[in-house]
């Protein structure tokens, strides 16, 4: 297998040609590298020493991990999402790749960030990544006309996100009350056709008891977004990377790409891994309780032989600004998964609402015959749309 040649720049990876000396990118069709000028393509070489997807323990791996992405970049920081991306050498950039925000500035990507140990590349061409786009934008209702000008189908950008991802030994001890429902027949009076009668009926109660136990369980890959540049509940919404397709970080699969640097760290990333591993162990033991019903559950966690990986994921993103807010459009590099945000027309909500009062008014003037009753209606359209 021919390599190609690398040139070393402040200890990073630039992939020439081995055939005409040219630039060479990861290209997603060829799942290599490949030449941006007489289009030779390659694999992606490994570095010596690659582990793969090897789990580092929490505890003094944070002392030993290698930094950095080994490949040459420029960093471009965003003053308002407080994102960090990195881009070729060569390339400039005058707007944030994840709010379109102007307010960049260059600066100088970390020395001592801890370097990606596995990355999934891209399986998406950009073209699908456009289509998904096109598609979404079209199915969308109730949204500004203009929109599909806003959001400019040039600047969807391959980033590589970053995540932490955990394992961890859960062992979780567990009391609470657990209620079994029994019934008992009442009699009760009440008044029918004038007179007082009696009558019975089922009334439930609860009988409670003490109840304990404990569960081991393990967790692997817990992921935890380390982007500043994704709100939250966006990038959490993502349910279909596929961590067993995670491979040794080679630079070369960030060659002609655009990657984010962790904006959240290790201890603050283990802490929100910890909050939802024991959200989940609280719907695990509740589970255990039994019975009809349950209350007072408590839950006692102890956490052990704890590991984390830093992970690149692919993800296309499309960031536009509508009235000078944010949104942002993403897919899944690997499987083609679609997420979005877009701003309301309230203008046409407006209509639409005005539109279904109208028929209602029809149908009550047609089939109703009150002119009152249609003029309640108007009033009462007119008073929602005011709201809205």
């Amino acid at each position: 297998m021919t390599q190609p040649q690398p040139a070393q720049a402040q200890q990073a990876l630039q992939f020439q040609c081995p055939q005409c000396g040219g630039e060479m990118i990861f290209d997603v069709t060829a799942a290599g590298l490949k030449c941006k000028y007489c289009k030779h393509t390659m694999a992606v070489p490994v570095p010596p020493g690659a582990k793969g997807a090897e789990e580092i323990p929490l505890r003094e791996g944070y002392q030993r991990a290698p930094r950095g992405l080994g490949v040459a970049t420029t960093s471009f920081n965003c003053r308002e999402c407080g994102a960090t991306v990195s881009v070729a050498p060569n390339e400039r950039t005058a707007s944030c790749t994840y709010c379109a925000s102007h307010s960049v500035v260059q600066t100088q990507t970390d020395p001592n960030h801890i370097q990606p140990e596995t990355l999934i590349p891209f399986r998406v061409a950009r073209e699908k990544a456009v289509d998904s786009f096109k598609g979404w934008l079209a199915g969308l209702w109730f949204r500004p006309s203009n929109l599909k000008t806003m959001a400019q189908l040039e600047q969807v950008y391959g980033v590589y996100v970053p995540y932490w991802t955990f394992d961890a030994n859960v062992h979780s001890q567990w009391t609470a009350d657990r209620g079994w429902h029994y019934y008992e027949t009442e009699t009760y009076q009440t008044v029918e056709n004038g007179e007082t009668v009696t009558r019975e009926r089922q009334v439930q109660h609860t009988r409670w008891e003490s109840a304990w136990g404990q569960r081991q369980d393990h967790y692997d890959d817990e992921l935890v977004c380390a982007s500043k540049g994704l709100p939250e509940e966006l990038s959490n919404s993502f349910a279909t990377f596929d961590t067993t397709h995670l491979m040794a970080y080679a630079p070369g699969y960030l060659a002609g790409w655009r990657a984010e640097s962790y904006a959240i760290d290790l201890p603050a990333a283990w802490t929100k891994a910890q909050s939802s591993i024991q959200a989940k162990q609280q719907s695990k033991c509740s589970g255990d309780v039994g019975g009809d019903t349950q209350r007072a559950l408590q839950v006692q966690n102890t956490f052990s032989n704890e590991t984390f990986k830093h992970v690149l994921l692919p993800v296309y993103v499309a960031a536009y600004r509508y009235k000078d807010k944010p949104y942002r459009f993403l897919v899944n590099g690997q499987t083609g998964e679609v997420r979005g945000e877009a701003p309301y027309s309230w203008v046409k909500i407006t209509l639409a609402i005005l539109a279904v009062i109208a028929v209602i008014v029809l149908l009550v003037v047609l089939f109703g015959g009150e002119r009152e009753s249609a003029q309640r209606a108007l009033e009462s359209g007119a008073h929602l749309s005011a709201l809205v």
